[in-house]
């Protein structure tokens, strides 16, 4: 990351008729191109000069992309290892998607755990074909995107953020957008299915528009209660339309609670996407913190990115390995030299220095045999690299491999308001959480707040924190 400069993130926005490319600053400023039909650009008609030049000149782009394109699945799974969900995800793909065999290559997924504690996994993948098209003819001018989300995964993060118990039972939200509306519906935290529904257009007087939604809403509830097997907690609304909360919440006979801020974030115009349908809601830093919501790369891609650090790792262990071959060889010659007499004037002497010089070399060989088993520092230290979010800085980290592997962090973490503060270490925490899987699940009961160094600033507090977790 840059702090003294502007992040551009390029942005691939797909719907079920036209592309369009955005490109936007670290400032909120954005510039989008003219909308590219679909179907030209998958049949190869479409014109390298219809996409921004800066658009071309950057990399790490992220495509949205319909939420009918990624389906999902949450099933119990007992395993932790990511090996054998990997194994079992590209089989039941093959099985469930027999006539999409790319779709192994386009998958992500996570475990978590049920309130009664079982465990399970959930799973995104690409099933549409037009997809795994459009990433290739995209390839093909080295414009690939480096993730790929939709707005369900969007919403999912922005929900999860603005509403507290989130991660609990079932959650309905509402997006109306003139004469469209989007249902989107969340279980336990995890996005299960969407809908998009063409509203009758408005007259006024006439009750068509809220009609259609409540009937639609109606049979959305019922399909969530059938895939989940459990009721809707609550149910949200943001209406950017003709239809008000107050107006579905007696239609549905229960209380539709109105989603607070949306309308505040659009009116800041130089910061909207304008675009209308599937981003209406969303602001161009949303799409920026493409570590926070969820996404899926190609697997080739998402596995070179895991094993950079690696291989530097890797390549620190060979050198080590290659000096103590090489002191092994230099001692194996030593000894293949012909023994002389031990009267020889200093035979004593030298079988003396061989004898301490093998003795020194298994010494250093069963060392390093004891380090090779230990939790490896590196290896933490780029998890907990990925895990840091923007407005978190560390300034101590001590690494314990022996006897009780385990991580001590002191840092600081930089808000404007303590609900910023608060969410700020939620992501820490999730984040930490993902990437040492195996360790207990930290909470923000685990970090130590030190309110006595609290510095103000520029409209900004910096405090002080500690946290303490175990390597599994």
């Amino acid at each position: 990351l840059n702090p003294f400069g502007k992040r551009v993130t390029p942005t691939i926005l797909v719907s079920d008729e036209v592309i369009y490319f955005i490109l936007q600053g670290g400032f909120g400023e954005g510039k989008t191109s003219e909308p590219v039909p679909l179907d030209s650009f998958l049949a190869g008609q479409a014109d390298l000069n219809d996409i921004p030049r800066p658009f071309r000149d950057t990399g790490n782009c992220v495509m949205i992309v319909p939420d009918y394109w990624l389906g999902n699945l949450s099933i119990p799974f007992q395993a932790k290892k990511g090996s054998l969900a990997e194994a079992f995800l590209e089989r039941k793909l093959r099985e469930e998607l027999p006539g999409i065999p790319e779709a192994k290559d386009f998958f992500g997924y996570f475990f978590y755990q049920t309130d009664p504690g079982e465990r399970m996994l959930y799973a995104y993948f690409v099933r549409e074909q037009k997809c795994f098209q459009l990433y290739e003819h995209l390839a093909r001018w080295n414009l690939g995107p480096r993730r790929i989300t939709t707005p369900a995964f969007l919403w999912e993060y922005r929900l999860r953020e603005e509403i507290p118990d989130f991660q609990r039972g079932g959650k309905a939200f509402v997006h109306l957008v003139s004469n469209e509306c989007f249902l989107y519906f969340f279980f336990e935290g995890h996005f299960l299915f969407s809908r998009q529904i063409a509203l009758p257009a408005f007259q006024e007087g006439s009750s068509e528009q809220l009609d259609t939604l409540t009937y639609e809403t109606h049979q959305s509830l019922y399909l969530f209660s059938q895939k989940a097997k459990a009721q809707i907690d609550r149910v949200y609304m943001a209406s950017l339309g003709y239809v008000d909360t107050g107006d579905l919440s007696e239609r549905l006979g229960r209380e539709v609670e109105e989603f607070a801020g949306l309308e505040e974030a659009l009116s800041e115009e130089a910061m909207t996407i304008g675009l209308p349908g599937l981003l209406s809601g969303f602001c161009l830093p949303d799409l920026s913190r493409s570590q926070r919501f969820r996404s899926l790369s190609h697997r080739r891609m998402e596995k070179e990115q895991q094993w950079k650090p690696v291989q530097k790792v890797g390549i620190a262990v060979g050198l080590i390995l290659l000096l103590l071959l090489a002191g092994e060889g230099f001692l194996l010659r030593k000894w293949a030299q012909p023994v002389r007499p031990a009267s020889a004037r200093g035979g004593g002497a030298g079988e003396t220095k061989s004898v301490e010089a093998l003795r020194q070399y298994n010494e250093a060989l069963d060392l390093f045999l004891e380090e090779s088993r230990r939790p490896s520092a590196a290896k933490a230290i780029v998890h907990l690299a990925r895990a840091l979010p923007e407005e978190v800085w560390i300034r101590e980290m001590i690494v314990e491999t022996d006897p009780n592997p385990g991580v001590l962090l002191r840092g600081t973490v930089r808000a404007a308001d303590p609900a910023q503060f608060r969410e700020t270490l939620a992501d820490f925490l999730e984040n930490l959480n993902n990437h040492f899987q195996g360790s207990r699940s930290l909470g923000l009961k685990d970090i130590v707040f030190d309110t006595h160094d609290c510095k103000a600033g520029d409209g900004y507090r910096t405090c002080a924190i500690a946290l303490k977790f175990a390597l599994p």
